[in-house]
């Protein structure tokens, strides 16, 4: 994911349409996130629901990575069209 994200930092910078890149980093990155932080809490437990530990608030914050700037749904949409576009018959 990483890698994703600084292929589309450089090509933003190159002056390049970086859309498709963008979207395939930020897809990723979330949907590691949110799986991550989904099995940290269940290896957590019960403690997974108190404040006193940091798991609590990463849960409770995770899904907006989902849906902050773009559903997961859109952002697949997005890499599609994308894809379809540079791959189009002619």
């Amino acid at each position: 994911a990483h890698q994703m994200m600084v292929k589309a930092a450089r090509t933003k910078d190159a002056g390049q349409r970086n859309d498709l890149e963008a979207g395939m980093a930020k897809y990723l990155a979330s949907e590691y996130c949110s799986q991550v932080v989904e099995d940290s809490f269940r290896i957590h437990g019960g403690y997974g629901y108190s404040a006193e530990y940091e798991i609590e608030r990463l849960y409770r914050e995770a899904p907006m990575l989902l849906i902050g700037e773009g559903t997961a749904d859109i952002q697949r949409m997005i890499i599609g069209r994308r894809l379809l576009e540079d791959y189009k018959l002619r």
